[in-house]
Protein backbone atom coordinates (compact mmCIF):
# COMPACT_ATOMS: atom_id res chain seq x y z
CA UNK A 1 0.00 0.00 0.00
CA UNK A 2 1.50 3.04 -1.10
CA UNK A 3 0.83 6.08 2.01
CA UNK A 4 1.37 9.34 2.11
CA UNK A 5 4.87 9.30 2.96
CA UNK A 6 5.74 7.55 -0.08
CA UNK A 7 3.59 9.63 -2.15
CA UNK A 8 5.39 13.07 -0.56
CA UNK A 9 9.04 11.35 -1.43
CA UNK A 10 7.65 10.68 -4.95
CA UNK A 11 6.70 14.05 -5.61
CA UNK A 12 9.44 15.55 -4.36
CA UNK A 13 11.57 13.72 -6.42
CA UNK A 14 9.78 14.23 -9.52
CA UNK A 15 9.49 18.17 -8.71
CA UNK A 16 13.76 17.78 -8.38
CA UNK A 17 14.01 16.27 -11.65
CA UNK A 18 11.45 18.48 -13.40
CA UNK A 19 13.87 21.37 -12.09
CA UNK A 20 16.73 19.83 -13.18
CA UNK A 21 15.51 19.56 -16.71
CA UNK A 22 14.43 23.27 -16.68
CA UNK A 23 17.86 23.73 -15.62
CA UNK A 24 19.81 21.79 -18.23
CA UNK A 25 17.32 23.10 -20.69
CA UNK A 26 18.54 26.77 -19.72
CA UNK A 27 21.48 26.12 -20.11
CA UNK A 28 21.51 24.63 -23.50
CA UNK A 29 19.65 27.52 -24.68
CA UNK A 30 22.33 29.91 -22.90
CA UNK A 31 25.09 27.84 -25.18
CA UNK A 32 23.02 27.81 -27.94
CA UNK A 33 22.57 32.14 -27.90
CA UNK A 34 26.09 32.41 -26.96
CA UNK A 35 27.25 30.24 -30.11
CA UNK A 36 24.94 32.24 -32.34
CA UNK A 37 26.48 35.53 -30.64
CA UNK A 38 29.84 35.31 -31.50
CA UNK A 39 28.90 33.84 -35.22
CA UNK A 40 27.11 36.89 -35.84
CA UNK A 41 30.12 38.50 -34.47
CA UNK A 42 32.80 36.81 -36.31
CA UNK A 43 30.51 37.03 -39.72
CA UNK A 44 30.67 40.57 -39.28
CA UNK A 45 33.95 40.87 -38.47
CA UNK A 46 34.48 39.15 -41.73
CA UNK A 47 32.22 41.16 -43.57
CA UNK A 48 34.35 44.32 -42.39
CA UNK A 49 37.56 42.48 -43.21
CA UNK A 50 36.46 42.10 -46.78
CA UNK A 51 34.91 45.42 -47.03
CA UNK A 52 38.12 47.66 -45.93
CA UNK A 53 40.95 45.01 -47.15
Amino acid sequence: MITKESMGKKSAIAEIKKQQYRVLYQVLLQILEFALLIGCLFGLLMLFFELYY
